[in-house]
């Protein structure tokens, strides 16, 4: 970046950021915050409103931990998610 010809200007910085929502995942309680490209809906024992978004790595990694047998257990309740569709029974491509 030239710094000499870039914008300084606080609007026009902030008008070239994306609207699309950032993933909302975490991963040993750190967010991802990549561009979410998912929207899921978690199970309703604990997560009864509102939506989280996925990055399309984050939504691969989860498929590929629970191919590899990993089980998701919800930190309320304690059920377990052994498929992607029990640990987010809506989910779907923004």
């Amino acid at each position: 970046m030239n710094t000499r010809t870039a914008t300084t200007a606080f609007d026009a910085v902030v008008a070239e950021l994306p609207a699309a929502p950032t993933c909302t995942f975490r991963f040993d309680s750190v967010p991802c915050r990549h561009r979410a490209e998912w929207f899921i809906r978690k199970r309703s024992c604990c997560y009864p409103a509102g939506v989280d978004f996925l990055c399309e790595t984050c939504h691969t990694r989860i498929h590929w931990m629970l191919d590899i047998g990993v089980v998701f257990e919800c930190t309320g309740c304690g059920a377990h998610s052994a498929s992607f569709a029990e640990l987010c029974p809506t989910a779907a491509p923004l």
